[in-house]
């Protein structure tokens, strides 16, 4: 491993601005995992003292506050001329009318979209989707399958990306994550490559449900579905796009009402939550809303079609 500045890579020369010794050691075999120096100034005080072994969180804390004044992240606030005038990239879903009714005209980069429904809704094809739109325009996914059930090769997604025109080279901006458990999703996630654009979690919660069993569970499951989520939060401070999909449970003495199984977690962290339904699982139109979507009244409808090719 190089033991000077001038022996390490253009990329990671920012480590001995701002560590030597044994810390600079560390800090560059992080930065030649990926982690960049925007990444690490958006890690917290407690995760710095975690990979870099410091026993006091205050020496973290000091490092932290070095970090993002070399990334020039929290330097100074924006006014809301700022504000306005800046401007963040829109993906087109082409689902007809999400694309005409939400905000944005389509999902906007540095915000996390949470999509809920039962089986059959189309949850994950609205994320499969996605990810062959942003293939089609050059970008970089990551895709993490919790449940298993992607297949590169099925004819949905061999439709899709005919669909959508995706070459064969895209393959290789396509990086696919099969985390076995919670921790392993929240240690693929940590370990992000910064130059990744849109990054898909199906389904969000079903690990922490299949893990933290029983009602005395629920707290840390919480904590833990919280934790990754403001992973993703810090992810999408760098204009990184998220969406993650949620299965639904059944409100108790509520007829007939489902509410996302994230609970309160997912309700008040995602930036922008809608709810998916397919009234008759024999027709193949769908409907969502918007249970928490800024700018969006909740009485507004969103009608889709499911079709081999993806959602219309």
């Amino acid at each position: 491993m190089p033991k000077k500045k001038s022996e390490a890579p253009e990329e990671c020369k920012w480590v001995y601005d701002i560590f030597s010794g044994e810390k600079a050691e560390r800090a560059l075999d992080l930065c030649l995992r990926g982690y960049s120096l925007r990444k690490m100034a958006l890690m917290t005080p407690m995760e710095l003292a975690e990979v870099l072994s410091y026993d006091d969180v205050v020496q973290a804390e000091k490092l932290a506050k070095r970090l993002r004044e070399a990334a020039g992240i929290d330097s100074k606030p924006l006014t809301l001329a700022e504000l306005k005038a800046k401007r963040d990239k829109v993906l087109k879903t082409n689902i007809k009318e999400f694309d005409e009714k939400t905000p944005w005209g389509g999902v906007k980069f540095g915000i996390i979209y949470g999509f809920a429904g039962e089986f059959g809704t189309g949850k994950s094809l609205f994320a499969k989707q996605v990810a062959a739109v942003a293939l089609s325009q050059g970008m970089k996914v990551a895709y993490f399958d919790t449940e298993g059930t992607f297949d590169v090769d099925s004819s949905t997604m061999d439709a899709l990306f005919k669909r959508f025109g995706v070459s064969d080279d895209a393959m290789a901006r396509f990086y696919l994550y099969r985390p076995v458990d919670s921790y392993g999703l929240i240690e693929q996630l940590r370990e992000l490559p910064e130059d990744v654009d849109v990054i898909v979690v199906d389904s969000l919660v079903a690990p922490f449900r299949a893990e933290y069993r029983g009602r005395q569970l629920l707290a840390p499951r919480q904590q833990a579905m919280l934790y990754t989520l403001n992973i993703l939060q810090r992810l999408t401070r760098l204009g990184k796009l998220a969406i993650v999909t949620d299965q639904v449970m059944d409100v108790p003495m509520a007829f007939n009402l489902k509410r996302p199984a994230g609970g309160n977690v997912l309700l008040h962290t995602v930036h922008a939550l809608f709810m998916m339904e397919r009234p008759s699982k024999a027709k193949t139109k769908g409907k969502m809303w918007p249970l928490d979507v800024p700018g969006m009244s909740p009485e507004v409808e969103i009608e889709y079609e499911i079709r081999p090719d993806g959602l219309y």
